[in-house]
């Protein structure tokens, strides 16, 4: 509580600064991020994706604290400011990413060249003949969580000794836990960790005793946590058996006996077929591309990874046999992922046969995120029959509205001609969904120049239009415009959210002049959601005369 000896002036401004601070903490609107080239191709090769957890083997992360709603008014402010920022933080997301994937595409002609040499890896031995192999299974245990247990400082050292990779040790421990403590918390996981134990030693005795473990909990523990994690290793433990001899053993069949539907892939071994892959192309890339194109003719489910890097392979050779495989890849493999990783290569590639593919794709609807890996292609390739590609899909009004959008967004300055803006400007009227109308003034104001500040000035001013269109043309131009200007313009018109968008545009001005609108506009402004709006601008420009308006306000 503030003493009374404190002057009635002092204390209530420390209260308003208090509020003031609150409401400023909405970030402020983005600089306009640098120009950056547009998206390009990854370039690394697609690792395969390593086996992953359970996720009910993975601690749940802390829950985030729940942020106190502002009070009354400040709580409404904060809900229209948060609608009004999504375009400008969209905008600097997509910059942001173009930087980072022009980076990437930078470093593509060298990429191969830069990596050290790497021994040729031993051919992998085939699976066996009808094994069916698991899901990824559980490979770290979760934390002590019964710290009452009789059984809690066995399974804290078990534990450790399996994250340090003392397996032996580790599967010992997991193993006299349940026959010491049948009853404990602990006790129906216990043989799960044992059996991985011993399948990470992988001896052939390990491995028959880590099933006998797996049948025995199945057996004394069918409701444990780990019981699918029990099957995806039991089968993978089998496999491995399978291909060792052992596939006629009792122990086996009844593992491999999995339930059908069931996941058959071993992603374990795809991932180091893909590493593979990999080494050889380093070492012997004539016969790594040869394998690779015989790769992309695989269809399964389970070697989607290796696919992927087979598509990195051959899209490095940059030849006509290439652009026809990674053309067929792009049409027609089931996997996305694949489909969008050789859809990038098509525009470095020789020839207009992919840049017909890419056309293809991005105006077929059968899968957007297809099309919209197609409109990123299209936006670095060389033809200019592409630009006119892209044209033609925005000015479809049947076309997908979210796709549309995304080919608005590939328009960069860097690459964006004076042509492209006077194209924008004259289809705007023409485009029948304010959505996409907006996302035009929002690209012409990315452009720049004179041309199209006059336009969007005109735009912002014209009260026919959408606030959407207006506010985001006013986003742009208010950059260029005289602070005099700005400020007629905000008393002629109606609307507070242009009203919100011209202060937001005169807090990120540097002039006095942009100040002494912001100090009337909170002095003298009758929309209290205004005032306190610009009170907020004017915080942010940390100007020594808001302390003085301030102390005007709250003894006024």
């Amino acid at each position: 509580m503030i003493s009374h000896q404190v002057p009635r002036a002092a204390a209530t401004l420390a209260t308003l600064l208090l509020v003031t601070a609150a409401v400023a903490q909405r970030p402020s609107r983005p600089a306009r991020p640098t120009p950056a080239a547009p998206p390009a191709p990854t370039v690394a090769p697609a690792p395969a994706t390593p086996p992953t957890e359970a996720p009910d083997r993975v601690p749940a992360p802390a829950a985030r604290p729940a942020v106190a709603p502002l009070p009354g008014p400040l709580g409404a402010w904060g809900n229209e400011w948060r609608e009004r920022s999504r375009e400008a933080i969209r905008v600097a997301t997509i910059e942001s990413t173009r930087a980072l994937e022009r980076v990437h595409w930078g470093s593509v002609d060298g990429a191969l060249r830069a990596l050290p040499a790497v021994p040729v890896t031993p051919p992998l031995p085939a699976s066996s003949p009808g094994v069916r192999l698991g899901r990824p299974f559980a490979e770290h245990p979760r934390e002590a969580w019964a710290d009452a247990d009789p059984a809690d400082s066995i399974y804290r050292l078990a534990r450790e000794q399996l994250n340090r990779g003392d397996y032996r040790r580790a599967a010992a421990l997991f193993k006299e836990l349940p026959v010491k403590f049948p009853t404990s918390a602990y006790a129906a996981d216990s043989p799960y960790w044992q059996a991985f134990c011993l399948y990470r030693i992988g001896g052939t005795a390990d491995l028959q005793e880590a099933l006998q473990a797996l049948e025995a909990q199945k057996a004394k523990y069918p409701g444990a946590r780990s019981q699918a994690d029990a099957l995806a290793l039991a089968t993978r433990i089998a496999g491995v058996l399978a291909s060792r001899g052992q596939g006629n053993s009792d122990l086996v069949k009844r593992a491999l006996n999995t339930p059908p539907g069931a996941d058959n892939c071993d992603r374990e071994d795809q991932s180091v077929r893909a590493e593979a892959l990999s080494a050889l192309m380093q070492t012997e890339p004539e016969e790594a591309a040869k394998l690779a194109t015989r790769i992309l003719g695989r269809k399964d489910e389970c070697s989607a990874d290796l696919r992927r890097s087979a598509v990195f392979i051959v899209g490095n050779r940059r030849d006509a046999g290439a652009t026809a495989s990674l053309i067929q890849v792009a049409r027609n493999d089931p996997s996305a992922d694949v489909r969008v990783d050789a859809i990038g290569w098509l525009p470095k590639l020789p020839g207009d046969d992919g840049l017909g593919a890419l056309e293809e794709l991005a105006s077929r609807g059968d899968d957007e995120r297809i099309q919209r890996a197609a409109v990123r292609a299209l936006t670095v390739h060389p033809n200019p029959r592409a630009r006119t590609a892209m044209r033609a899909l925005v000015e479809r009004n049947d076309a997908n509205e979210r796709l549309r959008m995304a080919v608005l967004d590939a328009f960069d300055p860097e690459r964006a001609t004076s042509e492209d803006a006077t194209w924008m400007r004259g289809i705007y009227g023409k485009v029948d969904n304010a959505k996409v109308k907006a996302r035009i003034a929002s690209t012409v104001g990315r452009l720049g120049g004179d041309a199209n500040n006059q336009w969007l000035m005109l735009l912002a001013r014209n009260e026919a239009e959408s606030l959407e269109s207006r506010t985001n043309a006013l986003r742009y131009v208010g950059r260029s415009m005289d602070i005099p200007a700005l400020g007629k313009f905000y008393d002629t018109v109606a609307e507070r959210p242009l009203r919100e968008q011209l202060i937001d545009v005169l807090g990120n001005r540097k002039e006095d002049a942009a100040t002494d609108k912001l100090i009337e506009i909170a002095r003298n402004g009758t929309d209290p959601q205004l005032r306190r709006y610009a009170i907020s601008a004017l915080t942010r420009k940390k100007d020594p005369r808001t302390t003085k308006l301030l102390l005007e306000i709250i003894d006024r």
